[in-house]
């Protein structure tokens, strides 16, 4: 039931595309050269309602080579014991898709300073992905490629065990 809906849906799109790449020229009064504007315009309608999900999943791509990390202090060799603190969510702004980022800090137990940051990022996708799946399904995160490794590494889950 769901695939026939999902036809039915494109056909109806498709539909609407073609009536609007034939009247738009028309509207802005046109009076030469409609067909190429309808032909140029065609593409155009008919990709818009996933452009955001196109140019957003590429920036979001993007974004998770650049910022989701994790950080070490130099000097956390010398740290004893740990204290996570609680994740911070954070939405950031400027991209064509909601993207947010959680940040997790651990913190040193014995002088306070943060030792070991880490973020990863998420989103719900574009406009119909949020809406035909709704905000509670079907997201992307991505998550720092090395943390197991430098979670081993910094021998973390002891440390938090000691800091208890």
């Amino acid at each position: 039931m769901i695939g026939i809906l999902f036809l039915v849906g494109i056909v109806v799109w498709l539909a609407v595309a073609v009536m609007l790449s034939l009247r738009i020229p028309r509207w802005v009064g046109m009076t030469k050269h409609t067909v190429v504007a309808s032909l140029l315009l065609f593409p155009v309608i008919l990709t818009a309602p996933f452009a955001d999900e196109l140019i957003g999943q590429w920036q979001f791509n993007r974004l998770c080579e650049r910022e989701a990390v994790v950080t070490l202090n130099p000097d956390w060799e010398k740290v004893k014991r740990a204290i996570q603190k609680p994740d911070t969510r954070r939405e950031l702004g400027g991209y064509s898709i909601p993207i947010h980022a959680w940040a997790g800090d651990i913190i040193d137990a014995d002088t306070g300073q943060v030792f070991m940051k880490s973020q990863s990022l998420f989103t719900n996708g574009g406009f119909l992905r949020r809406h035909l799946y709704g905000l509670n399904g079907q997201a992307t995160s991505c998550h720092p490629k090395d943390i197991q490794a430098i979670q081993t590494q910094v021998n973390l889950f002891e440390l938090l065990k000691q800091g208890k």
